[in-house]
């Protein structure tokens, strides 16, 4: 009995990709390792990269000058987090933050410096202290290329008090 794949037998070798890939003259190491080319070549990861999510949380009002902390929830509302979110982590991601509005409490972005990595998602809780209804909530934040904005609070937001106080990220690094 003949395998398909042996080089006697008479099924053509167009449509047998080792066959093929021998026949270009590459050995069977790179005939084992073959990958499809849209999967080197995707937005999500860079080939032979093994994606981790780390996580990043920095406070906000501290966000130009300050560091990443450590991880929590928001006791007033802990569903503001982003997927895959967990407290007690510092998983030293490395950033630089900038203010908009002149004042990271009201709206901010954040630049992943960490090499490989770059923002997945990130949330906010915002605190309006003055506010009649709900003091809390929370915004989602917008993440292009390796940076995340957290919008400005509007300026009725602004003047009534409200700020951001934890803004909260995954980061997708590749090892």
């Amino acid at each position: 009995m003949n395998n398909p794949h042996d080089v006697g037998t008479t099924e053509e070798p167009g449509h047998d990709r080792r066959r093929f890939l021998q026949r270009a003259g590459l050995g069977a190491a790179a005939v084992g390792a073959w990958v499809a080319p849209q999967v080197l070549f995707t937005a999500s990861a860079a080939a032979g990269c093994t994606p981790i999510t780390k996580l990043l949380q920095i406070v906000a009002c501290n966000c130009p000058v300050g560091a990443g902390s450590v991880t929590t929830t928001d006791p007033n509302l802990p569903s503001c987090a982003p997927a895959g979110w967990a407290a007690g982590r510092n998983d030293g991601v490395t950033f630089t933050c900038g203010a908009l509005g002149g004042n990271a409490c009201w709206g901010g972005f954040i630049s992943i410096t960490s090499s490989g990595c770059s923002p997945a998602a990130g949330r906010a809780v915002k605190f309006c202290p003055n506010a009649s209804g709900t003091k809390y909530s929370c915004v989602t934040g917008t993440v292009s290329g390796g940076t995340i904005t957290f919008p400005l609070l509007s300026s009725a937001e602004r003047a009534a008090g409200c700020v951001y106080i934890d803004y909260r990220i995954t980061v997708t690094c590749c090892t």
